[in-house]
């Protein structure tokens, strides 16, 4: 099993702000990513790559 990943403060906030039914889906994709890419910390500025990628893939 992948190790556990740390959260920034900030960004853990952010999704925590997000509505309740999308922050497993939030934290699902930006916890995928974080691994792809070797991170061992979620920080704000992967949360907005990862929302950028999720947004550019929908038009």
């Amino acid at each position: 099993m992948a190790t556990k990943l740390e959260w920034d403060e900030a960004a853990k906030q952010r999704v925590d702000a997000a509505p309740f039914f999308v922050r497993k889906l939030i934290r699902h994709k930006v916890e995928k990513a974080a691994r792809q890419q070797g991170l061992e910390r979620i920080t704000e500025e992967l949360l907005d790559k990862v929302k950028k990628k999720q947004m550019d893939s929908q038009k």
